[in-house]
């Protein structure tokens, strides 16, 4: 899946004016992370091997349904006060 600065900005922009999001790589997968609240608040989205696997294979329209359904758990994370939405539905 190629996550470009266009994608990390939108996902910014809809959590909160001061948010941060990063993307951190490991052997396992990566975890796509947003502070916000002057770095008080996390939220978190683990991917791991399997998933990026599978994500690799989607094409453009579905990368961008995928990332509008992943700006939609980080903000019901965020209005929930939840943290790692790696584990909701």
């Amino acid at each position: 899946m190629r996550i470009t600065t266009k994608m990390l900005l939108q996902l910014e922009q809809a959590i909160a004016p001061d948010a941060e999001a990063t993307v951190w790589i490991y052997g396992g997968g990566c975890d796509i992370r947003v502070e916000y609240n002057g770095g008080m608040n996390v939220i978190n989205q683990r991917l791991g091997s399997e998933q990026l696997a599978t994500v690799a294979g989607f094409g453009e329209d579905k990368v961008a349904r995928t990332w509008d359904r992943l700006i939609s758990r980080c903000l019901k994370a965020r209005d929930s006060g939840s943290r790692d939405i790696s584990h909701s539905g």
